[in-house]
């Protein structure tokens, strides 16, 4: 995995938009609408904006020292099983979260960085898929 590409496509997104969670979740629920009735109580969009922060720290730990990124994964599998979401929910978060921040990229944006965030993707679908095994 290409971790000066994902660290490069998380600052172009920091320098172009102050809060890209409206997209990113504008994409998730474009994909998966049935979770957007899950954020109905959200309406200042708080959960939304820390859910995104966390979804960044569990990335960037996993780019680095690893110390929480995947047991972090595989806990949220399980509480978000409580509220009736599904564990392939995650790498489609990742997926609206690369999409979104292609589209803020714009033409900054490179092969480099849509081949890593694909890779986080996969990876982390990898580790949901196993975990999901045992819920």
């Amino acid at each position: 995995m290409d971790k000066q590409a994902i660290l490069d496509s998380l600052d172009l997104v920091a320098e172009r938009s102050p809060d890209p969670a409206p997209q990113v979740y504008a994409r998730l629920f474009a994909r998966h609408p049935e979770m957007e009735a899950l954020f109905v109580r959200d309406v200042t969009g708080d959960v939304r904006g820390q859910m995104l922060a966390q979804a960044v720290e569990v990335l960037l730990d996993y780019l680095g020292p690893r110390a929480f990124a995947v047991n972090l994964l595989r806990t949220e599998v399980h509480n978000h099983d409580n509220m009736g979401v599904p564990g392939e929910t995650f790498p489609a978060f990742y997926r609206a979260m690369a999409e979104a921040f292609e589209a803020i990229g714009g033409r900054d944006w490179t092969p480099a960085m849509t081949a890593a965030w694909q890779e986080v993707a996969v990876a982390f679908g990898e580790i949901i898929a196993a975990e999901a095994r045992t819920v």
